[in-house]
């Protein structure tokens, strides 16, 4: 497939979008791995632990319902029960998160390389060219912006239409580097 402007053009706009999804692909395989590293873990609280944590973390309700016999007393259903939250097992499911882990990893993937080519097509423009494709492209910035930011830049002049033709030169090398090889 031969790449044409408008396809370099999304591909430029979206470069600081696909970065970021990188940084947050990331930050989500490592908390998959956390939660991996813990899952099937068996942890034994100590008797306060476990009593402490049954009173804090109830919401039961003092008054009964008279409809159950349950016991809706937080000390006495603590005394009763305590001994059976000791001993507590992360019952988290392995495949699914291995599963999840391998997934954005392949998509991380996909993503480091498009990252990649895209810094590699701007590697070998001139800096000016560079300076005007990531301030209009990249930036997301009107035409008056890349006028104003070019000359504090570079303190030379140059007009809108000469911006653009830095532009269009910018564009053509780029996309012949990516059509290498593409008849």
């Amino acid at each position: 497939m031969k790449y044409i402007k408008e396809d370099l053009e999304v591909r430029l706009k979206n470069h600081k979008k696909d970065e970021a999804k990188i940084t947050e692909l990331q930050a989500k395989i490592e908390s998959y791995e956390e939660r991996l590293n813990y899952a099937g873990y068996v942890y034994e609280s100590t008797e306060n632990e476990t009593i402490e944590g049954m009173q804090l973390g109830s919401n039961y309700s003092e008054i009964p319902s008279g409809k159950t016999n349950k016991i809706t007393n937080i000390t006495e259903q603590t005394a009763i029960n305590y001994h059976k939250e000791l001993v507590h097992i992360n019952q988290e499911d392995r495949e699914y998160l291995e599963k999840q882990i391998i997934k954005l990893e392949d998509i991380k993937k996909e993503l480091n390389k498009k990252v990649a080519r895209t810094k590699n097509l701007l590697n070998q423009l001139s800096d000016e060219e560079e300076f005007v494709i990531r301030t209009y492209y990249m930036n997301k910035s009107k035409w008056d912006f890349v006028y104003d930011n070019y000359f504090q830049e570079y303190k030379k002049q140059k007009s809108i239409k000469q911006l653009q033709n830095i532009r269009d030169t910018a564009i053509e090398s780029m996309l012949e580097v990516l059509n290498i090889g593409i008849e």
